[in-house]
């Protein structure tokens, strides 16, 4: 199974999100996140035999208690266009220790830096979209490990299971 660890957004925030993509359709085309599959990843994780490991690495590691985060901006890795999370040393110190525990847990965690974002739109085609996406802020309390599958085409995550913060 393919695993990744994230954080859901809240109602308030993928309404942002939804909103955002909706403008992005209206000034070109790609593939779009679907609306279920919307996420921050805290750490990719890869192929893998069984989750445990990776829920016992989590269990450990999710302590410190609830975080906020900011939705806000709008930011690109070549055709790849995203909504951004604002710097914020908590929710940082989160995915840090998340993916360390990973690792030690045997997990090939890849070491570049953390970039939070949050992918509204890949293989982009169109001009430079004119959008900005609103701050709105959320409160974390439960990160995720997710399961990508594809069905029918369709890229599908499944929570797995969910740790409380």
């Amino acid at each position: 199974m393919r695993l990744f660890v994230a954080i859901r957004p809240s109602p308030a925030v993928r309404d942002v999100l939804l909103d955002a993509e909706a403008a992005l359709r209206r000034q070109g085309r790609g593939t779009f996140t679907r609306p279920e599959n919307l996420h921050l990843t805290l750490a990719f994780l890869g192929e893998a035999e069984s989750a445990a490991p990776a829920q016992a690495a989590l269990e450990a590691a999710c302590t410190g208690g609830a975080v906020s985060l900011t939705v806000g901006g709008l930011g690109h890795f070549d055709d790849i266009w995203w909504a951004g999370v604002r710097e914020n040393a908590r929710l940082e110190a989160l995915a840090l220790g998340v993916q360390d525990a990973l690792r030690q847990a045997g997990y090939p965690v890849e070491r570049r830096p953390w970039r939070p974002h949050i992918t509204l739109v890949r293989r982009w085609r169109g001009p430079e979209p004119r959008l900005t996406v609103p701050d709105t802020t959320m409160w974390v309390d439960r990160v995720s490990l997710m399961r990508s599958d594809r069905v029918e085409g369709k890229l599908v995550y499944t929570e797995v299971s969910a740790f409380r913060l």
